[in-house]
Parts: structure tokens; C-alpha cells; sequence
């Protein structure tokens, strides 16, 4: 003790530090677009006012930080002594008589303070931000309650009418050209009505709930089949008003109701609730409890976890078997994690027992580095590596001396720019390491977001592992350009490092040149990107979307079925999907079109027919099609077996779609055959999202380049936190401006493109300022 430093014991916090606050910050950033996804249609609606949004953004973040800072722990501890001990730092300190047990006692100081700030999120900031989403949820469904129809979109949610406007203000709360839709299948008869304008009008009183569809001159078309034939009655009504209940005074019960979920209560209340519940609402309360505890001590075991694993492997070989050590360490951690609540929620082991199982592990496994002398797996890897560069005895010196010549001389032939492969290979291994921490990190975000849900149902583990291998695609390319930004940022402060940079710039060659591969390999991570999504992911986002509102829904099986709307012109089609035909995007059943006249007032036809399909410019009707024409209160039938309607476009395809259900040809189908703004406009940006993707690496790497080059030794931690910045900005940017493009301030490619040209002119500024 005697040799103690502060000193020392300062810089090693300081080596650590920088790394953990950039890992905090990347994982929290990833992380938190991931929640953010969840609420996409409230942060991209015109009609949600914007302090609602805000509230949403900062209410995310302490879920998000709380969880992301034991894992940027492990990532800085690791780092942080990993490059000490590659720089002969660590065995400089040792060589001054400091042992393991001083280099580990700061950094178990750093563990507890982020322990207890950790501690200090889950006890306040956690439920309290869980109490602010609830606020905005329900605040954005009474919002929407005062306009539930957006123009463009049909909606059958409203007291068994289906309702389609095409065209309207929100801001006003005006419509035009208006269609209702009304069947009393009791009576055999269907209702439709029809004006030029309308507006609802929201009833104040809270006590109330129902409001008023109003229309203008409306003309109300009654339609009987009965056995005694069809009867056709049409009217003009002038102002039409009719009662839309809703439930207004539900969700203000809710906003007013003091008593919330577990999650939005603190750990003394948590204990109250569970004492007066019982079974399985008990059981959830505890599991709550204990996990935001054990989530609190996390960063100190991390902080010990990753100290030791540095500590235990030498400089030699062993430095990349502790990271890959520390990454399956954590994984099994937070897998323990989730197997000792599944075993509390089956009432297998009661909550306490459950919450110390990964505790008591870690704690094994630290102890066990610490003091064992040698880690046998590491010397088995080291010797691994070590016989893997000889020859096999039976060679003889000269034939090996031989082949390895005549093996490099093939390599050499090959290529004389041996450090574009030297390049390249750096970029495609730290690359891949990236994404497959990210991923990890993202899998295990998710796992824990749904586990309740999967953890209640019969095979519901094996129902969230086949959503999470589903899912892999879309986490691919949501982080594919942060992991190239940090693949670039690592290559390049590697070599400044090593001087290779020095001594390239030394021999007369230009910084320019030794980009070249890395912006080539840029351009064509774009085009696999690209292809992933155009055909990978579409398909894949579809079934993980299922799987998940399967999870939600504790294993029922949505019901498909139903009817679909679609308004084109002067037709209006309703009709069912053939889900049993392959060609079901072109095939439907019990298909009802209704032709208005062309000023859109009156009906004048109706075409019935059990079966239709679209073929190219037209819809081909079944054999048992018929014809209905409405004309001054009567109604003439007429069969037209096997008949065809023209239609330019398919209204049987892409059916409200989310964007990332589609690719680019689909995208542009469904921007063309939509008709409400809104849903334009948001097919609009995600088109153009999907033509970035090509570019998107490139540019990321065209303004992280520059920093990781003109690196100074002294000045290595701020410039890549620079870079850092910079990234994190460019991406507050792009989600700003898509924002704006979402709610039509901005055109859709001008929202979309915009940051990528600024950037890329950013980018190309600094590479000019770049020493060459």
C-alpha cells in the first residue's frame, strides 16, 4: 500500500473515461432510435403538437442511458487498459511495484460512482419518464379523437361506418368530397352517403362521450336486396349530423387516474403494490424491483469484469481474446438475467433467489480471473496462434523456404499496393466486430423489452428467438454506417499510432491515396446495403412485424381477414384478399366497386362479383359479375358474366404497407396509387431514404476520414471525440430535416438529400485541410 498512487490512479481513470463517455453515447444513441421507432406515429404526425414530441424524446432517454451504461463500462474498461497494456503502460506501472490489486482499485471507484448514478436513474428517472410516455400516449389518442379522419385513408373504426374523405384541412377541421358507408345485414340494406364538405364538432364536455359528423348538402343513397327484388332511394338532406361515440372520457379517466403501471412507480411504492397484489401481478411488481437494482450494481461488476480479463491475458495474443472474452461475458450475463426472471415468473425459484443467479456467476467468474495464475483456454489460444505460423515437420527447411517465396511472389504479382489489403482487411475486422457488438446489444435491448410478453405464453421463447433472427436484416442496416464510421475512426488511429501514416507520407506518397480503398470499399458496402434492402429486408421486416404483434398480443394470431377500401378517381373499391392464391396480391373476392358521377355527388353504379383479378390496364371480372345502374329511384341489373372494367393501375396491391414492408419499385406503385397526403408524403421520404443508402457509407466516411488522420499523439481522445460530434450531429440533422419532409415543410427529396450534400461538402473541406 505504501506504493499507492493517486497519480497513477488518476490516469487510469483518465485512460478509461474518454472511452466509456463515446461508447455511453453510441450505444445510447442507437438505442434510443430503436425506442424510438416504437413511437413513429406520434413523432411524425402533423396533428401531434410539438411539446408533445419533446416531452416523448427526453421521456425515452433515462431507460435508455440506464441500460446502455454498465455495457460502456465493459467497452471502456476494456479499451481504455487494452491500449495501456499496448503501450507498455501497464508494465511500466507494474515495473514500479504496482500490483493488480492497485491498478483495479480506480477503476472499482469509476464502477461505483456509475453505479450510484445508475441507481439514481432507475429510482427517479425511470418511472418518471415511463409516467411522461403514458401522459403522451394518451394525450396524442384524445388528440386524435377531435379529428379521426385523415383525408386520403378509409376508417371503419367509427360506430360501424366506414368513412373516406379525399380531400381536407387539419387545421381547420374542414373536409371535401366525403363517402359513408353504412350495412345493416339484418335488413339486407346499405346506406351511402355522400357531400361536397363536412366538419366534426368536438363536444367540451369531458363528461361527454360522443361527437357530431356534419355534413353539407348531403345526399343520402339507400340500397335494399331483398327477396322480393332491389330497391334504390336517394335524397338530398341538406345538413346531415350524426353521433360518433367515442372514448373521450376513458382516456381522461386514465390521465387523471394518480395509479399507473409498475413500471411508472418508484422502488418504495414498487414494494407497497406488490404487497397488496397477489400471483402473477406480484411476481412482475418484484421482478421490476429487482431488476432496476441489479441494473444499478451492473457498471461495478462490468467495471471488475472487464479489469480483470485485461489484467489476465497478455500483450501478445491474449489482448483479442479478452475483448471477444468480454463480449460473451456480457451476453451471458444479461442471459442469466433473463432465465433467472423466466424461472421467477413459472414460480420455479421465488424473485430473490432468481436476482442473485447472475450476480453469484459474475462473482465466480471475477474471483476466478483474478486468482488463478493463468487462464488455460488463453495459453491454449496463444500456442493456437503460435503453431498455426510454423510449418508441418514433414516439409523439409528448403521446401518451405521455397513455397513461402514462391507464395509471396504470387501476392506480390498480384498486387504491388499491399497496404490497400492491409487497409481493407483492418476495415472489413473491425467492421464486423462492430456490428456484431451492436447487434448484440441491440438483441438484448429488445429481448428485455419483450420478454414479459414471451415469457407468458406457451413457446413464447421460441417465438422472440425466430422475431430476433428475423430481425437481423433491419438491425443490419440501422447500424451498418455507425459500425463503418467506427471501423473507419479505429483503421486509421491504429496506423497513426503505429506511424505507419508517417511513413507512408515519408516515402512521398499522398494521404489522398491511402483513402482510395477505403472509399472504394465505402461504395460497394453501399450497393450490398442497398441490395439487402431491396430484397432481404422487405420480406424478412414483414414476418418480424408479425411475430412481434404476436408477442404483444401474448400469442393470438391476428386476424387477416376483413374487408379492404381503396378510392381511385371516380371509383371506390371494396373487397377481400384471396389469402389462399399465390398471385393474392393480384386476386380478390366479394369485390364491390361504386362509379360516382363525375362531379362526385351522386352514385350511378355499382359492379358486384365474387371473385376479380387485374390484369394489365384492367380488372377481369368472374363468371357471376353483375351490374347495377341507379337512375331516378330505380335500378336496372344487368349480368355481365365474365365482363372487365379498365383500370391503369392495380388497386388490389401493396394495401397499407408500412415503407419498410416495401421496396423501391413497390414504394412508387404506392405513392401513385394513394390518395391521401399524409401517407404520400411519408412514401415519398422513405423512397428517397432507400436511394441514400447507396451513398450513405461514403459520405459518413468522407467526414470521419479526415479526423482520424490528422491526429496529433497529444491530441488523439478530442479530435475522435470531434468526429464523434460530428456524426451525432449529422445524424440530429438528417432526422430533423426528415421530419420537416414528413409534415411538408420541405420537399421530400430536398428533406432527405439535403444533409448528405452539406455534409459531404463538410467532409470534403476537412480532407482538404488534412496534411498531406
Amino acid at each position: 500500500m505504501k506504493r499507492f498512487s493517486w497519480l497513477i490512479s488518476k490516469y487510469l481513470v483518465q485512460a478509461v473515461l474518454p472511452y466509456f463517455v463515446f461508447s455511453w453515447l453510441l450505444l445510447s444513441v442507437i438505442l434510443f432510435v430503436q425506442q424510438a421507432s416504437r413511437y413513429s406515429d406520434i413523432f411524425f404526425s402533423v396533428s401531434i403538437p410539438k411539446n408533445l414530441i419533446w416531452q416523448l424524446t427526453f421521456a425515452l432517454v433515462p431507460n435508455v442511458v440506464a441500460f446502455t451504461c454498465p455495457m460502456a463500462v465493459l467497452v471502456g474498461v476494456i479499451i481504455g487498459l487494452s491500449r495501456m497494456l499496448g503501450d507498455s503502460e501497464l508494465i511500466a506501472i507494474r515495473s514500479a511495484g504496482v500490483g493488480n490489486f492497485q491498478i483495479t482499485v480506480p477503476i472499482v471507484w469509476l464502477g461505483v460512482a456509475l453505479s450510484v448514478l445508475t441507481f439514481i436513474i432507475n429510482l427517479y428517472g425511470v418511472p418518471f419518464a415511463a409516467r411522461i410516455v403514458r401522459q403522451v400516449a394518451l394525450q396524442t389518442a384524445l388528440r386524435k379523437l377531435a379529428s379521426p379522419i385523415e383525408p386520403g385513408v378509409f376508417n371503419s373504426e367509427i360506430n360501424g361506418y366506414t368513412i373516406y374523405v379525399k380531400n381536407g384541412d387539419f387545421q381547420k377541421g374542414t373536409w371535401e368530397n366525403i363517402f359513408i358507408y353504412n350495412e345493416d345485414q339484418a335488413k339486407k340494406e346499405v346506406r351511402l352517403i355522400t357531400s361536397k364538405s363536412g366538419r366534426i364538432d368536438i363536444n367540451t364536455d369531458t363528461n361527454e362521450e360522443s361527437s357530431e359528423l356534419v355534413l353539407q348538402n348531403a345526399v343520402v343513397s339507400t340500397i335494399s336486396n331483398s327477396d322480393k327484388g332491389s330497391k334504390f332511394i336517394s335524397e338530398n338532406v341538406g345538413q346531415f349530423r350524426f353521433a360518433i361515440k367515442t372514448k373521450r372520457g376513458e382516456i381522461i379517466d386514465k390521465l387523471t387516474d394518480p395509479k399507473g403501471s409498475p413500471e411508472e412507480l418508484g422502488l418504495t411504492d414498487l414494494v407497497r403494490y406488490a404487497s397488496g397484489k397477489e400471483g402473477k401481478e406480484k411476481i412482475e411488481a418484484q421482478i421490476i424491483w429487482q431488476r432496476r437494482i441489479l441494473l444499478s450494481v451492473t457498471p461495478l461488476i462490468f467495471a471488475l469484469l472487464g479489469t480483470a480479463l485485461v489484467l489476465r491475458f497478455n500483450r501478445g495474443g491474449g489482448k483479442g481474446l479478452g475483448i471477444f472474452l468480454a463480449l460473451v461475458g456480457l451476453v451471458f450475463y444479461y442471459l442469466m438475467t433473463l432465465l433467472g426472471e423466466q424461472l421467477a415468473r413459472t414460480e420455479a425459484v421465488n424473485v430473490s433467489t432468481a436476482g442473485w443467479l447472475p450476480l453469484v456467476v459474475s462473482a465466480s467468474v471475477i474471483s476466478y480471473l483474478f486468482l488463478s495464475d493463468r487462464i488455460f483456454l488463453g495459453q491454449a489460444m496463444t500456442n493456437l496462434f503460435s503453431r498455426s505460423k510454423t510449418y508441418p515437420a514433414a516439409l523439409p527447411d528448403h521446401a518451405a523456404r521455397s513455397r513461402s517465396i514462391k507464395k509471396f511472389n504470387v501476392y506480390l504479382d498480384a498486387t504491388s499496393r499491399i497496404l490497400d489489403f492491409d487497409i481493407i482487411q483492418n476495415l472489413l475486422k473491425y467492421f464486423a466486430l462492430t456490428v456484431l457488438f451492436l447487434t448484440t446489444i441491440y438483441l438484448i435491448f429488445t429481448a428485455f423489452e419483450l420478454w414479459k410478453f414471451a415469457g407468458e405464453i406457451s413457446g413464447g421463447a421460441l417465438i422472440l428467438a425466430e422475431y430476433l433472427f428475423f430481425l437481423l436484416p433491419f438491425i443490419y442496416l440501422q447500424l451498418s454506417p455507425s459500425a463503418l464510421m467506427i471501423a473507419t475512426l479505429v483503421t486509421f488511429v491504429i496506423k497513426s499510432r503505429q506511424n505507419e501514416i508517417v511513413s507512408w507520407t515519408a516515402a512521398g506518397q499522398s494521404v489522398y491515396r491511402l483513402l482510395l480503398p477505403c472509399f472504394a470499399l465505402m461504395i460497394l458496402f453501399g450497393i450490398l446495403n442497398f441490395g439487402i434492402q431491396e430484397y432481404v429486408a422487405p420480406k424478412t421486416n414483414v414476418v418480424q412485424d408479425d411475430l412481434r404483434a404476436r408477442l404483444r398480443s401474448r400469442g393470438v394470431v391476428a386476424n387477416k381477414a376483413g374487408k379492404f377500401w381503396v378510392a381511385n378517381n371516380r371509383r371506390i373499391y371494396s373487397f377481400e384478399m384471396d389469402e389462399n392464391k399465390k398471385e393474392a396480391s393480384q386476386k380478390v373476392k366479394n369485390l364491390l366497386i361504386y362509379e360516382f358521377s363525375p362531379d362526385e355527388t351522386r352514385l350511378q353504379n355499382i359492379y358486384r362479383t365474387p371473385e376479380a383479378v387485374w390484369e394489365t390496364n384492367k380488372i377481369r371480372f368472374s363468371a357471376d359479375a353483375e351490374k347495377q345502374t341507379l337512375n331516378d329511384g330505380k335500378v336496372e341489373l344487368i349480368k355481365i358474366p365474365n365482363g372487365e372494367l379498365a383500370e391503369i393501375s392495380n388497386p388490389f396491391n401493396n394495401l397499407n404497407q408500412k415503407p419498410s414492408h416495401l421496396n423501391r419499385r413497390e414504394t412508387l406503385a404506392q405513392i401513385e396509387a394513394s390518395e391521401s397526403d399524409g401517407e404520400r408524403r411519408n412514401l415519398e421520404v422513405a423512397l428517397e431514404k432507400k436511394y441514400t443508402t447507396l451513398f450513405l457509407p461514403f459520405v459518413i466516411t468522407l467526414f470521419t476520414a479526415p479526423f482520424a488522420l490528422s491526429l496529433s499523439r497529444r491530441g488523439r481522445v478530442v479530435t475522435v471525440g470531434y468526429a464523434v460530434g460530428v456524426w451525432l450531429l449529422f445524424m440530429g440533422i438528417t432526422g430533423t430535416f426528415e421530419q420537416f419532409g414528413l409534415n411538408g415543410y420541405l420537399a421530400p427529396v430536398f428533406a432527405v438529400w439535403s444533409p448528405l450534400f452539406l455534409f459531404s461538402i463538410i467532409g470534403a473541406f476537412l480532407l482538404s485541410r488534412v496534411r498531406t
